[in-house]
């Protein structure tokens, strides 16, 4: 395997996860327009956030799928792989099933004890417990997306996987665009589920294609299911943390005042536009290949691995955070000022947005780290620190929220999540001795001092373009074409004259092709 096969992967991957990410700005944008930043989309964000806890269930499937059935296709044949993805299926459904029937059954429970500012509103109260048990039936095809999705991961097959979320985005935008007025916040619920069964059901194809046929099998006594099943509870009680992080900011949120959630995950989605699009694609690919080497037991190539996918995370993260920050008033203007979203609703993003940056590196480097983990079999090390990360967070919210409001949140997310990282990085560090953390550390100074340096030339762009910051549409998408292109372009030469390896892979492919033409 190349040594730069990562970054190849990870730019064709980027393509379908790039066209997801406008589909789900679009869809971002046409949900604050109608909703604003009140109780509606309040409800909206807090109910979709339990749902989303259970996302761990499907991360954690295709998670632990991966390195079992990739012992699969390296060592046995087309029908046991078969019967092993149906034993996994079935299983899996089973306790879905009985997880999805009490989440609906104690959805009242849950609203009065995790939203008790609704609960004061009869009315509201009995909205956000309708809407929660509407969406719950999402948890369903979570699972089957988690199984399919994994199985596919494990033949290399990236492509449709990172297709899921334009699938969905596309859902979303259709009823907003068309049916909102008509059906309101509970249609937009019944949108949700649909979203979440077109996320699962394109995968179906290519998973046909490549020989699996679904078969009621069930057999609780396979090693490798409980094998898998092992491995799986302690990736999801890490990858439910994290929700649960965003889950405890927003029922604090949700207590400050009419719209404070909104405003908090408006301020966390646009953090992470660059993190969706680059770290998760980079972090898709370098599961599997870690896995193999693993299996392989080749752990030189796994340590290079590693430190490359850790460099180019930090090498689109660090100057993208820095940008983000600079121009976050015209970027906030340009994906949401319009319609029921204010200028009061934009300054209150924007000053959250200031303090939930440092999650956008955290968050990269941790998930990477996290895959690292995974692939040799260690999951409860990122399970032990996510929830470290989860009692610092808490404690951190409940005193912050009350000093520092919205922006308090954020603060506390980033300090939870660099604290995680950085546990991740020591222990990393003692488990594969030799990875070369001190050259990896020698191009993250290299980075950020282009960062900074291109951080300054955007800012005092912006002061010269700017006029008045809520003068039009127009000002603002040209402060952020002019300043990203310029920006990005000062921002490769300095790197480049750095000599940061990866930038110069990347020039040494474009002369390449300019030289063959």
């Amino acid at each position: 395997m190349k040594e730069n096969k990562v970054l190849k992967s990870s730019m064709i991957v980027m393509l379908f996860v790039i066209v997801g990410k406008i589909l789900g700005i679009v869809r971002d944008s046409l949900v604050f327009a109608k909703f604003g930043t009140s109780h509606s989309s309040d409800i909206y964000v807090w109910c979709f956030g339990i749902v989303y806890l259970f996302t761990s269930l499907g991360y954690g499937l295709s998670t632990t799928i991966i390195p079992v059935l990739t012992e699969y296709i390296e060592t046995k044949d087309t029908r046991e792989r078969n019967s092993f993805v149906n034993n996994v299926t079935n299983t899996s459904m089973l306790a879905t099933v009985i997880i999805t029937g009490i989440g609906i059954l104690f959805s009242y429970y849950i609203v009065y004890y995790f939203a008790n500012n609704l609960s004061n509103d009869p009315m509201l109260f009995k909205q956000t417990v309708k809407i929660l048990r509407i969406m719950f039936l999402s948890v369903l095809f979570l699972t089957l997306q988690g199984v399919v999705a994994g199985a596919l991961q494990a033949h290399k097959e990236f492509s449709i996987p990172s297709a899921m979320a334009a699938a969905a985005n596309l859902i979303y935008i259709i009823y907003l665009s068309l049916f909102v007025d008509k059906f309101g916040l509970t249609g937009f619920a019944i949108t949700t589920v649909l979203a979440f069964f077109i996320q699962f059901i394109i995968n179906v194809p290519k998973f046909r294609k490549l020989g699996y046929r679904y078969k009621l099998e069930v057999d609780f006594k396979d090693k490798d299911l409980r094998k898998m099943f092992i491995l799986m509870i302690p990736i999801i009680i890490s990858t439910a943390t994290m929700q649960f992080n965003l889950f405890i900011n927003r029922s604090f949120a949700i207590g400050l005042y009419e719209g404070a959630a909104s405003i908090l995950d408006c301020a966390n989605k646009v953090t992470l536009l660059t993190y969706e699009v680059f770290a998760v694609a980079v972090s898709m690919i370098i599961y599997p290949i870690l896995s193999t080497f693993i299996v392989q037991n080749n752990h030189e190539e796994y340590k290079k691995s590693l430190v490359k996918s850790i460099n180019i995370i930090n090498l689109v993260m660090i100057p993208a955070a820095l940008a983000i920050v600079i121009l976050r008033e015209p970027l906030i203007s340009v994906l949401y000022l319009r319609g029921k979203f204010t200028i009061s609703s934009m300054k209150l993003v924007s000053e959250a947005l200031v303090l939930y940056s440092p999650t956008m590196v955290a968050y990269g480097v941790r998930d990477v780290l996290n895959r690292a983990f995974y692939s040799a079999k260690d999951t409860k090390t990122p399970m032990i620190y996510s929830v470290v990360g989860v009692v610092i967070n808490v404690v951190l919210s409940a005193v912050l929220y009350r000093h520092l409001l919205v922006p308090g949140l954020a603060l506390s997310s980033s300090i939870s999540s660099v604290a995680i990282t950085l546990m991740l990085f020591l222990k990393m560090n003692k488990k594969f001795p030799g990875i070369q953390f001190s050259s990896m550390a020698k191009t993250v100074g290299k980075i950020s001092i282009a960062s900074i340096i291109m951080g300054v030339i955007i800012y005092f762009m912006k002061k010269i373009f700017i006029i008045n910051l809520v003068s039009g549409f127009v000002l603002n998408l040209t402060i952020l074409f002019v300043c990203a292109a310029i920006g990005s372009i000062l921002y490769f030469v300095l790197t480049y004259l750095f000599k940061i390896e990866e930038t110069m892979y990347v020039w040494n492919i474009f002369k390449s092709k300019i030289s063959k033409k």
